[in-house]
């Protein structure tokens, strides 16, 4: 492959999404929008939310988030929200991060999430609904798993 040919098979499109949603992390951060964010979440889960209650919202905004955007991006934009969450609750800021990675990690559903799924679709000649079969299924279960050992692994409140 020559090098004018590689040049050629950059998606533009890939490039702008990732520029885009890390923009937008930032500006969330620099605004104090995350910290609104997460106040907002905390309340929906009441004035005294379970540890758990929340690791789990927080795993499964992430697992959204992630297949939608690119999971670097999606941390990016829920680090500085989930920072506020625990601080707020005066917990461990590891587990909440934590339960934040390893959801943004689960971008199996869709093509976008992450860059090797975007470079194969065209290639492959795959449907956003191939990546939808076989994707949900691999999130259920690193749900469950995830939900299982995060709190043993990262606890709340050490």
């Amino acid at each position: 492959m020559s090098e004018k040919q590689a040049y050629a098979s950059i998606d533009s499109q890939v490039i702008f999404l990732f520029g885009g949603t890390l923009a937008l992390a930032t500006a969330l951060n620099n605004t104090g929008a995350g910290k609104d964010i997460a106040n907002f979440v905390i309340s929906l889960l009441g004035s005294n939310p379970s540890p758990f209650a929340l690791l789990a919202t927080v795993f499964i905004i992430s697992c959204v988030l992630t297949n939608f955007m690119s999971n670097t991006a999606t941390v990016a934009l829920l680090a500085p929200i989930c920072l506020s969450i625990a601080s707020s609750l005066e917990a461990d800021p590891r587990a909440v991060l934590m339960a934040t990675v390893i959801g943004s990690s689960c971008a199996y559903a869709t093509p976008i999430g992450m860059p090797a799924n975007t470079m194969v679709l065209s290639i492959g000649g795959y449907k956003f609904m191939d990546y939808v079969k076989a994707g949900l299924p691999l999130i259920i279960v690193s749900t469950i798993v995830s939900l299982i050992l995060l709190p043993i692994f990262f606890p709340f409140f050490p």
